[in-house]
């Protein structure tokens, strides 16, 4: 039985393991993570990077009552296989397999679902808090990666847990450093001897100890205060955090188990907020992974032994709003584009090539993102923002405050709009129509082909009002037009991303006797004069599109009309939609080709009954 498996099934096991035996275990976790990853697709980077930091945790704490917060989340597989999942974990990221993030329904030791970055050092300052009202002793640990101290939540956090003095264990995961192994042997030293207990009495009873030194106490008392002084500034490269109220040490080897375990045995029992700065490397252990981590952070499946990816070859949507960028970008000198954090995932690599001055990554500061845009647009410039529909809903107020209010128009392209698969309910893009439609001054797209696409993008640049323009995560159809029955009351109504759907539903309804017309749908608001008008000459309309049915495209066709027509809404539930591939969940929930064509019929029936 291999080891891992062993571990998984009696986590106590690993207490009990040699330094030699802890990085046996970690080669057997990388290849599992390696193996797993390449069939199911997920996050490979991250997950690699951490396996030893992991172990680590879990050798000198324990969960429970102990407690570990994973910012992001993405990189928590190997605490998943610490904690009794290995048998599960060949299903992960499959529909109800094990999730890719954190998960409490899986595991009690999964303390938040937390898919977005930032979120950590809060959760944990108020869960420490919290427990100090039980009288909970557990120690609370947040896992936090680099990306995240470019978010703003991030510093609140840590501003706030600076003035409570509140012990709480902060694990800085920094991938983007290289570290020699002059330094790190160095840092190492120097954290060792910082944290250690002698070090970490109170301020008071170091004085009083150092007194009782005859003739010479009040000399090295004087002598300490000037080297602690000065010796933070030379080498300590966390001043930051040591002036916001936080013991910084670091950094460190994040591979080196030993050395992790050594001073971690020291830290958890400082009782004061701490940082513990570490050097990891993203991919460590799978060589196309190191060479291309961002290629790996978030991968389909792929083949081992040479790293290619075996996803589809066909152009995503994204890919292709990138290209039209572009062109737009040659001719219009004043055209910027911004995004946080997800250049590759949108599909503007080749943008930020050609016009470095022109293209933006701010890191995962969404809020940033948009009120930066304000005043790019407020200066003149042609501004476009790229960004998952997931993390648009960080920005709410900033669309409203900094953007509709002001009325600037600035273009957004909203990526991972509906169902985005395995990634499950964080990762879903399922709510912009509807938080968007709430808000005035505002017009809101959803292209239905590529060549729809282009032309919506073209006609953003001429609008006087922010538009924001949804699209999937995969392909769309190139073309796509409407089909009219001249015998028929019926009307399907095709938003966006659904159009071909819908069309296909049309077709199938058409073949069991059931004349019906198909419309595809590119504007959500306002919602298109010309295609109301066709409208008029329908009885039924069914809507389709790929957001929560609660205050979507449907609802804005059922306000307009009024119980002057019968309208069926088809769309996702008011609820958070589990993992699970997109053609798989679209057909669970009635959206299907087939299932849409199923509710209309039943719909009809219905009708003629009352």
């Amino acid at each position: 039985m291999a080891l891992i498996e062993k571990v998984s099934q009696q986590p106590h096991i690993l207490k009990g393991l040699s330094v030699e035996e802890l990085e046996s275990l970690a080669t057997e976790i990388r290849q599992l993570i390696i193996e797993t990853v390449s069939k199911n697709g997920g996050h490979l980077s991250s997950n690699l990077g951490v396996v030893e930091i992991t172990i680590a945790l879990h050798k000198i704490f324990n969960f429970p009552p102990d407690k570990v917060i994973w910012d992001v989340g993405h990189q928590c597989y190997t605490h998943k296989l610490l904690t009794g999942r290995y048998k599960n974990f060949s299903d992960i990221r499959k529909y109800r397999g094990l999730s890719g993030f954190p998960s409490p329904e899986e595991d009690s030791r999964d303390i938040f679902k937390t898919g977005h970055a930032g979120t950590a050092i809060s959760s944990a300052t108020g869960l420490k808090i919290g427990q100090d009202f039980f009288n909970d002793r557990g120690k609370v640990i947040a896992v936090i990666g680099d990306g995240s101290l470019t978010n703003g939540l991030t510093f609140e956090g840590l501003n706030f847990l600076g003035s409570t003095g509140k012990e709480l264990l902060i694990i800085l995961n920094d991938n983007q450093m290289s570290i020699s192994t002059t330094k790190g042997a160095m840092s190492y030293y120097l954290t060792r001897l910082i944290s250690s207990p002698f070090l970490n009495k109170s301020r008071e009873e170091f004085i009083e100890t150092v007194k009782k030194i005859p003739g010479m106490g009040e000399n090295i008392i004087h002598l300490a205060k000037d080297l602690e002084k000065k010796a933070k500034y030379l080498i300590v490269p966390g001043v930051f955090f040591e002036k916001i109220g936080l013991k910084y040490l670091g950094p460190l080897d994040g591979h080196n188990i030993e050395g992790l375990l050594d001073i971690l045995k020291n830290i958890k029992e400082i009782k004061e907020p701490v940082l513990l700065h570490i050097i990891t490397k993203k991919g460590k252990g799978y060589r196309p992974a190191e060479e291309r981590p961002d290629d790996f952070h978030s991968a389909p499946p792929f083949d081992i032994k040479t790293g290619v990816f075996m996803n589809n070859s066909s152009e995503s949507a994204g890919s292709f709003a990138g290209r039209v960028l572009e062109k737009i970008g040659e001719e219009n000198k004043k055209v910027v584009v911004l995004t946080a954090a997800m250049e590759k995932g949108l599909g503007l690599e080749n943008f930020a090539k050609k016009f470095p001055d022109r293209f933006f990554d701010v890191g995962i500061a969404e809020g940033h993102c948009i009120t930066f845009a304000a005043g790019l647009c407020k200066a003149g410039m042609k501004v476009v923002v790229a960004m998952y529909s997931t993390f648009l809903q960080r920005c709410y107020d900033q669309i409203f405050h900094d953007i509709c209010l002001q009325k600037l128009p600035v273009i957004f392209l909203i990526d991972r709009a509906g169902i985005v698969g395995e990634d499950g309910p964080t990762h879903h893009g399922l709510f912009d129509i509807s938080f968007l439609r709430t808000l005035p001054e505002l017009k809101i797209f959803a292209p239905y082909s590529t060549e729809n696409m282009r032309d919506i993008i073209l006609q953003s640049f001429e609008e006087k009002l922010p538009c924001f323009i949804r699209y999937p995560k995969g392909k769309l159809p190139e073309q796509l037009y409407p089909v009219k029955e001249t015998d028929s009351r019926l009307v399907i109504l095709g938003c966006g991303s659904m159009a071909e759907y819908s069309l296909k539903a049309a077709e199938i309804l058409k073949r069991e006797g059931v004349s019906t017309s198909f419309i595809p749908v590119d504007k959500v608001k306002p919602l298109d004069e010309t295609i109301l008008k066709e409208l008029d000459s329908f009885d039924i309309i069914t809507t389709v599109e790929e957001n929560t049915i609660s205050c979507g495209f449907g609802s804005a066709v059922l306000e307009y009309f009024n119980d002057r027509k019968d309208v069926l809404r088809i769309g996702l539930p008011d609820a958070f939609i589990e993992q699970g591939t997109r053609e798989f969940l679209l057909k669970k929930y009635g959206m299907s080709p087939e299932g849409i064509a199923e509710r209309t019929k039943n719909f009809l029936r219905g009708r003629h009954n009352d």
